[in-house]
């Protein structure tokens, strides 16, 4: 009985099997010690057709990057056009990108990688990342009372960080369920989002005659 031959697979098929591959490469092995002969082993193609595809670590890297971060922004868009209330969204925003740290832990590294030792991936990494935040400024300006547009961008640029931080402690410390985790950054921000409410600079009971 004759073998069917192995169909040929398409080109877009390939890149996703190499786009896979790079995956769980840069996550285990960070940027630096990923390899174009280890990314083109294990997505199972010769280093030529890998370079037919991506001319350079650095630009499979960038296209990792963009993919993983406009798909995020994208889900985070469509949450923000809904019709629920702003509590609503806030929080489905927030659980959208847990969602993805639980289910995609290998592309949620890649998203939090940043590559110190080569300054073109770093100034490409530190790119990506503005991009997110300016995104993110822009979302958040219709949970944040009306101001300036630095405290969008800070504000951006705060809850960033922090989800990033708070995802890289999850990954090392899976025991809380993704709802935990959620309710715990409401808790933490949720209050100070929102519209129309002012924190004081100085709580009133830091006042001199409190202390006498």
């Amino acid at each position: 009985m004759k073998s069917r031959p192995r169909r040929r697979l398409t080109l877009d098929e390939r890149r996703i099997k190499i786009l896979a591959a790079a995956t769980r490469i840069f996550s285990r092995k960070g940027y630096d010690g990923a390899s174009m002969s280890g990314i083109a082993t294990a997505a199972g193609v010769t280093k030529p057709v890998l370079y037919d595809h991506f001319a350079s670590k650095d630009a499979l890297f960038e296209t990792l990057l963009r993919s993983i971060r406009d798909d995020l922004l994208a889900k985070g868009s469509a949450i923000g056009r809904s019709a629920a209330s702003e509590e609503l969204k806030f929080r489905a925003a927030i659980d959208a990108f847990f969602a993805f740290v639980e289910d995609q832990p290998e592309a949620a590294m890649i998203l939090l990688i940043v590559p110190q030792g080569n300054p073109v991936t770093l100034k490409l990494s530190r790119a990506i990342q503005q991009g997110a935040t300016a995104a993110i400024s822009g979302l958040l300006q219709s949970y944040l009372p009306a101001g300036g547009t630095w405290q969008y961008e800070a504000a951006g640029e705060f809850l960033k960080e922090g989800l990033h931080a708070l995802a890289q402690w999850w990954l090392k410390n899976p025991g809380p369920g993704r709802d935990e985790i959620v309710d715990l950054v409401m808790k933490a921000c949720w209050s100070g989002l929102q519209k129309g409410k002012t924190v004081p600079l100085r709580p009133p009971s830091e006042s001199r005659g409190d202390f006498q």
